[in-house]
């Protein structure tokens, strides 16, 4: 018999993808394959839960099955489901029964609620809401609840509405959701007053902003640093680079560190009101961290979360949304390690 063209891995890890920067853990809804069966990449096996949407995984390689964990369990990002290969690891001592794929019931079936995410059943529990709050829903992720809490009339509106909802809820959401509105969360966001808002735009965000575009260079560590930039000494930041507009205390620089022309530096990401109401983006806020003697080349784009290590470059137009290990140099988009560089010997650089 002629041997397959196509090679079986022997083994390799079906694991979770990091994707969104919220996610720590993720729920395991259903497989989609069997144990055993011959999978492929570019056909999904297993769907997993994180607090904005359900994401379908595919395996690295083609090979036989190996289930490790099963629906209903939550495991931490990066952790491994199962395995694709000739032969998966012995599945002795670790107590994990085969498992035929799961499909949860159909929406509207007798017994049947929404499936609620872990971070929309937390919220559920602080505000007083129940599943029957959601039963015009086949799924309940942190948005909507967030949504139902700031506009229940919305949520009486859909449940009435039924499938015909989402357009006019839509309309209503922008509608809401004018200057003003959008003002008053963000204070809430911040436990301060509209008046305080104001005067933190007014002073840190515009005029201190564009004062650091037009400063000498021996004033612009001043000006961020007035802004609440953490800045070690000796750093360099061009005036054409954008540090953070709205939440420049979450970025703190090393010593020795340069921001050249046109860098971004982004500590939250606020999308459009319906991408936030309807899930699809979440809000962001997390802090950046440039670590001594690292260089953040011209146009580079460092995204919410992202720390970059120690003599660390990330090259010119490159877009950074995962950490910059140290001593590497990091470029495109999604950005990625491209050059390691020899650590000099202890002391050498301090």
């Amino acid at each position: 018999m002629a041997e397959s063209s196509t090679k079986i891995a022997e083994q390799s890890e079906i694991r979770v993808p990091r994707e969104t920067v919220n996610d720590d853990v993720v729920k395991i809804v259903r497989w989609l394959a069997r144990e055993g069966e011959l999978v492929r990449p570019g056909t999904a096996v297993v769907e997993i839960e994180t607090s904005k949407s359900v994401l379908e995984v595919e395996p690295p390689c083609e090979g036989r099955l190996t289930i490790l964990c099963q629906p209903g369990a939550e495991v931490p990002v990066g952790a491994v489901l199962g395995y694709a290969g000739a032969a998966g690891p012995s599945r002795s001592g670790l107590d994990l029964p085969t498992l035929e794929p799961t499909v949860p019931p159909p929406h509207g079936a007798v017994g049947a609620g929404p499936a609620i995410s872990k971070k929309a059943r937390e919220l559920m529990l602080v505000h007083g809401l129940t599943d029957a709050d959601f039963s015009h829903l086949a799924m309940v992720r942190e948005a909507d609840v967030l949504v139902a809490v700031e506009h229940p009339k919305n949520r009486m509106d859909e449940q009435a509405a039924g499938s015909a909802a989402p357009e006019h809820i839509s309309r209503a959401r922008t509608q809401s959701s004018g200057l003003f509105a959008d003002a008053r969360r963000s204070a809430a966001d911040r436990n301060r007053g509209i008046l305080w808002l104001a005067w933190n735009y007014l002073w840190r965000n515009w005029f201190l902003g564009n004062l650091a575009r037009v400063s000498p260079r021996g004033m612009i560590m001043v000006v961020h640093r007035l802004r609440g930039v953490k800045i070690g000494a000796a750093c360099f930041i061009d005036p054409n680079a954008i540090l953070e507009t709205a939440y420049p205390e979450n970025i703190t620089l090393g010593n020795d560190v340069r921001v050249t022309a046109g860098a971004i530096i982004m500590t939250h990401i606020k999308p459009p009101h319906y991408l936030r109401d309807e899930g699809l983006v979440p809000n962001v806020l997390k802090p950046v961290v440039l670590h001594d003697h690292s260089f953040i080349g011209v146009n580079a784009v460092i995204l919410p979360g992202v720390t970059v290590g120690k003599a660390a470059v990330v090259a010119s137009g490159a877009v950074v949304s995962s950490d910059v290990p140290p001593y590497t140099m990091v470029a495109g988009n999604p950005a990625k390690v491209i050059k390691r560089f020899a650590i000099p010997a202890a002391g050498s650089l301090s």
